[in-house]
């Protein structure tokens, strides 16, 4: 069970972990970008404002994972009954 936890954990942070970078390169090619305009704001630097897809990319790569490994109720790696 807990290795399976490892797994999931273990793939949720990889696929962000690549998705990042390219929903970083589209949110500045669409204007998704927070500009700072005076001294209210936080950053210094423009930041990106586009992080949803790369968490949902994430969110349906365990949930893939994890409905594949149920097969209507027979004993497959993610659904074992004990």
């Amino acid at each position: 069970m807990w290795g399976d936890v490892a797994i999931a954990f273990l793939l949720a942070f990889i696929v962000a972990f690549m998705a990042t970078p390219y929903t970083i390169k589209i949110a500045q090619k669409i204007g998704a970008v927070d500009v700072p305009k005076d001294q209210r704001r936080m950053h210094k630097k423009a930041m990106p404002k586009f992080g949803g897809p790369a968490v949902i990319l994430r969110l349906f790569s365990i949930s893939r994972l994890f409905i594949s490994g149920h097969d209507n109720g027979r004993d497959t790696k993610f659904n074992r009954t004990r």
